[in-house]
């Protein structure tokens, strides 16, 4: 869970997350096990509508008293430009209800507890507009990181390999020889080099081996395999 402030620090941006968790959630409720009968998402939607709604009536406002403004200095100072017309703007008549105060606390306080569910990932914080930029940037940094993979055949038998391992907890390492269907998964190592120690399958004969590692936290592999390496193992 991310720690940076994911809460946008404009009203028009706080108005566009809210109504992006409004638009979004219904289709991340199943995967989160909550409710749409939850009194806490009935809510989010009517303050995401009204707060919206809020905002863009405010900014109309504040772009008539604007105009107001030069219309004003104009009548008074003189001036050689043609007065634009002016308007006042008026309340729509379906602007939405209004809501009990306190908009903001609510969306935080619902987007701490759903950050808070065991079921929460950071691409559903993602979709629903409630994860911060730096959250962001490592899911994607995770997506895409790979591991640098080495090895060498040892005079006394076995092979012994290395992986770059960053901040991972630990590397998966995966090897393929002469009759395995696919790759096999060797171990999962927090501290390396690691020795296969496996014997050749054929006595005096020369085994070629692939290797590949993946980057593992939380005892989860994540991002991507390893360039794969092929040692060839003294018979």
């Amino acid at each position: 869970m991310s720690h940076t402030n994911y809460i946008s620090s404009t009203d028009d941006g706080l108005a566009t997350q809210m109504i992006t968790f409004k638009n979004n959630i219904p289709g991340e409720l199943a995967a989160l096990g909550l409710l749409a009968t939850d009194p806490d998402i009935i809510q989010q939607a009517l303050d995401a509508v009204r707060f919206r709604a809020v905002v863009d009536f405010n900014n109309s406002m504040q772009s008539a008293a604007m105009g107001w403004t030069a219309e004003k200095n104009l009548e008074r100072d003189g001036g050689s430009l043609a007065a634009a017309s002016q308007t006042v703007p008026v309340l729509p008549a379906n602007f939405p209800a209004a809501v009990p105060v306190g908009i903001l606390p609510r969306f935080r306080a619902l987007a701490q507890r759903i950050k808070g569910l065991h079921t929460y990932t950071v691409a559903i914080g993602q979709a629903l507009g409630i994860e911060g930029p730096a959250a962001t940037a490592l899911a994607a940094i995770a997506a895409t990181a790979q591991p640098v993979v080495r090895g060498r055949a040892l005079v006394g038998g076995g092979v012994e390999i290395n992986s770059t391992k960053g901040d991972a907890e630990a590397v998966d390492i995966y090897s393929q020889r002469d009759g395995d269907a696919a790759p096999v998964h060797l171990a999962r190592v927090m501290h390396l080099p690691y020795l296969d120690a496996r014997p050749v399958l054929v006595a005096n004969k020369p085994e070629a081996r692939t290797y590949y590692t993946v980057f593992v936290s939380h005892d989860q592999p994540y991002g991507q395999p390893s360039a794969t390496i092929k040692i060839v193992v003294p018979g």
